[in-house]
């Protein structure tokens, strides 16, 4: 019997950030199983008027879409919330608890961040985590029986792979740069600010790498150079700039005080580049003995790693090397056909 999958796609065709690319990399292995029959959900009257968007992210045109869910199959919300109404079996997806770990000072905006979490775990019939750091978090914070959480890792495109980094943006030279891939100023767990104080007590000269930041945006600050808003798996391509960025770099650095599973660091794995990362969340669960860690609040420890990772050509072939093992670990097909028995258990 196929299984009959309907989706709130609304972050397919826009969102770069770890949720956009996750939604992505799963719905283009279901749409080409021929036991999936799939709809998309899209806000808006005229759906239809999107579908080549949608067609050119998939790299597939096998699948209605729809602004509204029928009645027949399963439903998954992949984007962190519940957002279209429906009374089919759902799963949802919580790739966090940020709103309420870290919740905004503004009521309103802090009402308008949590509703989504709040209405997925009151209806929702099983809730996807990203790791057990994730799914701990989510029993620890809404109440959930652990039996009601699915862990299911991430994987890692093939297109991530060892090789010369081509097409750096002007400016950024390979093996002069410490990588940073995030929103310095949007998302403060991200800690980009312990990371540039601790780069700058290593190198208290100037002298040492700089800091590229892989992101919506970057701070205008010496040392620092923003590569862009790469959106290059938006358009089902080989992620070509992303994989620039990541053979490029001394190392990918990873300051996050909070993440639950931290898909920057296996993808810099797979393409052989060293990861310093923070010895906290779920960071240690993903990386194993991959990565060099440092405790995420302590700026000599991380200045430290820093002058280390890039100061040590020894230590860096280490952690090449085993990066390049770990990575084997995370697989998209897997996590794909792990979420298509999950849904189908519920049809």
């Amino acid at each position: 019997m196929s299984l009959r999958l309907t989706v709130d796609a609304r972050v397919v065709v826009e969102d770069t950030r770890g949720i956009g690319r996750y939604a992505r990399a799963i719905l283009r292995r279901l749409v080409a199983r021929g036991d999936v029959e799939l709809t998309l959900l899209v806000p808006g009257l005229l759906p239809f008027l999107r579908r080549a968007a949608y067609e050119r992210a998939l790299g597939s045109s096998r699948f209605l879409l729809r602004s509204r869910a029928g009645r027949r199959g399963v439903i998954w919300h992949p984007a962190n919330g519940t957002f279209f109404s429906s009374r089919l079996p759902s799963v949802v997806t919580l790739h966090d608890a940020v709103p309420f770990r870290f919740p905004a000072d503004d009521p309103r905006k802090r009402a308008h961040d949590q509703q989504p979490f709040l209405r997925s775990v009151r209806t929702a019939d099983r809730i996807v985590a990203v790791s057990n750091f994730g799914r701990d978090e989510i029993c620890a914070v809404f109440g959930v029986a652990r039996e009601g959480v699915e862990v299911i890792y991430h994987g890692v495109e093939p297109s991530f792979s060892p090789g010369v980094a081509q097409g750096l943006p002007n400016g950024i030279l390979p093996g002069k740069y410490l990588l940073f891939v995030g929103d310095p100023l949007g998302e403060p767990r991200k800690n980009f600010a312990m990371l540039y104080e601790a780069l700058n007590r290593a190198w208290p000269d100037g002298n040492g790498p700089l800091l590229v930041v892989a992101g919506a945006r970057a701070p205008e600050l010496p040392r620092v150079r923003h590569a862009g808003n790469l959106g290059d798996d938006l358009h089902g391509s080989g992620n070509e700039a992303m994989r620039a960025l990541y053979r490029g770099a001394i190392a990918l650095a990873m300051a996050s005080y909070h993440e639950t599973f931290g898909m920057p660091a296996i993808e810099a794995m797979a393409c052989g580049t060293p990861v310093v990362a923070s010895a906290a969340s779920c960071l240690p669960e993903i990386g194993g003995d991959a990565p060099l860690y440092a405790p995420p609040g302590d700026v000599p420890a991380w200045a430290d790693a820093l002058r280390r990772v890039v100061a040590e050509p020894a230590l860096r072939d280490r952690l090449r090397v085993a990066g390049l093992e770990r990575a084997t670990h995370f697989d998209w097909e897997t996590s794909a056909g792990r979420h298509a028995e999950l849904f189908a258990s519920l049809q």
